[in-house]
């Protein structure tokens, strides 16, 4: 096991500085909010999605809940369209492509002011030109929403966690998980231990293509909690508790470049004391907490990202200080020594909380840029703002170089892809995320559409799918993507005729067996349970299976850039 050591750099605020400038926009100040941002109709701009609720009649009290989408036209974010009655505040809300036609969805959760005893939940579905409602659920406040592939059938599944209230039974905090069928969602309540004053991710802490998380909050009992939990063939195990915490965030990303996704907290203790610190990954998902030592804070947001474009992942936190005046921290990984240090942000807002941070490129020149809502506790009337703001920086960022070798393997319905070549000027190649596309036809995404923090995936698909055709992008610290990479294809069609061709003998087998028919460039052998074994392709195409157990096995053939499959008995 890796030993990791992190020191924290105490070097004084103000020691050095990242400049920003305000984008003028009409957005509206927005209060109690939450935001996502994404590129909502594939026009290579990132658009925001912003949850929350606003003082509508201009009379200082905050009376009207209202959930707007803004539309980046490469300069500024500009209204595209609002939710109607249906908006929610204190809660979350998503981009999603639910139904994979390339268009971005939206998922809400929160506290209505049109109706404040019904928490409300809501699904609306991009139509190109607007949005449309499509579920009205009940709701939780006070947790988070994300959205993620659990079951790796490429279609989006969602959860929520949060305060919801159950007649009959009143406040409960679970995690409820919302799988995604294709023609709609299969609702699992209490799905893991939820909690109020909450944040939890879903990443694949260990690498193995499985999703895990972490989770912190108060639990039904009101009692702070901090935990990950390690996948274990789709079931989410305990593995490690940490320092309670609440009333705070979490984030995750490749802090060292080692390949291994760390996680970013901010929030309180069980004193309610401001914590910030960064846990950092061993390599098996192990995390080793370490805290960073900073001025007390509360009811913050963070989000990680490249602050000051040297190509590592850093992180941004706003909330509110310990004079509750409004306050922004920059922390920068420093690579000579695995230190943190902060560095003083100018010309931003000090906006405090409740509010949110996000970053995004406003103007695709691969740096990023700021959006910041939050209470203005230094003003009289206590507004709060929502603000945009770009980065002020001279250097370059080059788009990333998109992988060049995809290889996939099928067995059963199950695909495992896998690719390499990429690489970045500044990011680490270990540190790179993907987007992976997956289509049925050539340049489509119909089966699936997302981002994985690893070189490799695997996708479970429906029997009726004939072909697959994939592509993969690559990303780095900056959320600045590569263009895709050659687009390589699994045709079924084309796999049947070459089956024809292509058999194996003798079947059962004691000692060698010979493939006959076409050429085959290389081979991979598996036990019925999807367990690799180590076989060696023969120049006269046959394989030593004498030292194998007797039983059935799969042997995958790779022959003109496809790949069959054939079952093999040893006896």
């Amino acid at each position: 096991m890796k030993r990791i050591f992190i020191l924290l750099n105490m070097l004084p605020v103000g020691f050095m500085a990242q400049t920003f400038t305000e984008v003028p926009t009409v957005m509206k100040d927005i209060y109690y909010g939450a935001a996502d941002v994404g590129d909502m109709d594939g026009d290579g701009f990132t658009d925001v999605v912003i949850n929350g609720a606003i003082d509508a009649d201009g009379d200082g009290e905050v009376d009207t809940s209202f959930n707007e989408i803004y539309k980046s036209n490469g300069t500024t974010l500009v209204p595209y369209a609002d939710l109607g009655v249906d908006a929610t505040h204190l809660g979350d809300i998503k981009f999603v492509d639910f139904n994979n036609d390339g268009l971005m969805d939206i998922i809400s959760t929160g506290l209505s002011y049109n109706d404040i005893v019904n928490y409300k939940h809501y699904r609306f579905r991009n139509t190109g030109t607007g949005f449309v409602k499509e579920a009205d659920l009940p709701g939780k406040i006070y947790g988070s929403l994300e959205v993620f592939d659990f079951n790796h059938d490429g279609k989006l599944d969602y959860a929520l966690n949060g305060t919801q209230y159950i007649d009959g039974v009143g406040f409960v905090h679970d995690l409820d998980l919302y799988q995604n069928t294709g023609n709609g969602f299969q609702a699992t309540n209490g799905w893991m231990q939820g909690t109020q004053n909450s944040s939890f991710k879903m990443v694949d802490l260990n690498n193995d293509n499985l999703l895990d998380m972490i989770v912190m909050g108060l639990d039904t009992n009101y009692v702070p909690l901090f935990k990950s939990y390690l996948n274990q063939n789709g079931t989410l195990v305990e593995s490690q508790s940490f320092p309670a915490m609440s009333s705070g965030k979490l984030d995750f990303a490749d802090f060292n470049g080692d390949g291994f996704q760390d996680i970013v907290v901010s929030a309180q203790d069980e004193n309610y004391s401001g914590y910030l610190g960064v846990l950092m990954n061993d390599g098996t998902g192990q995390l080793t907490l370490q805290q960073i030592p900073t001025g007390e804070m509360s009811e913050t947001s963070v989000v990680t990202g490249d602050l000051n474009n040297d190509g590592y992942y850093d992180f941004i936190v706003s909330g509110n200080d310990e004079d509750t005046e409004g306050v922004v921290k920059i922390f920068t990984y420093n690579t000579t020594d695995s230190s943190f240090t902060e560095i003083a942000p100018t010309g931003l807002n000090f906006l405090g909380g409740p509010g949110f941070v996000n970053l995004l490129d406003i103007n695709n020149d691969h740096q990023l840029d700021v959006l910041l809502s939050g209470f203005d506790w230094a003003t009289p009337g206590l507004p709060s703002l929502t603000k945009l703001f770009k980065v002020g920086s001279t250097g370059t960022n080059l788009k990333p170089l998109p992988p060049t070798n995809l290889n996939f393997t099928r067995t059963g319905n199950r695909v495992n892809f896998s690719w390499s070549g990429a690489s970045d000027d500044k990011t680490p190649l270990n540190a790179l995320r993907y987007e992976i596309k997956v289509g049925s036809t050539p340049g489509a995404q119909d089966i699936a559409k997302y981002v994985v923090t690893t070189p490799s995936w695997f996708l479970d698909l429906d029997p009726s799918i004939q072909n697959v055709f994939w592509s993969v992008k690559s990303i780095d610290a900056s959320k600045t993507y590569s263009e895709a990479s050659v687009e390589n294809v699994l045709a079924v069609q084309n796999i049947a005729n070459l089956d024809k061709e292509i058999s194996i003998y003798p079947n059962p087998a004691t000692e060698k067996v010979f493939i006959k028919g076409e050429k085959v460039s290389a081979v991979e052998m598996y036990s019925i349970d999807g367990r690799k074994l180590n076989v060696t392709l023969n120049n006269d195409q046959s394989i030593n299976v004498s030292h194998l157990p007797k039983g059935a096995y799969i042997l995958q053939l790779k022959i003109k850039e496809q790949t069959i499959t054939k079952k093999l008995i040893v006896k």
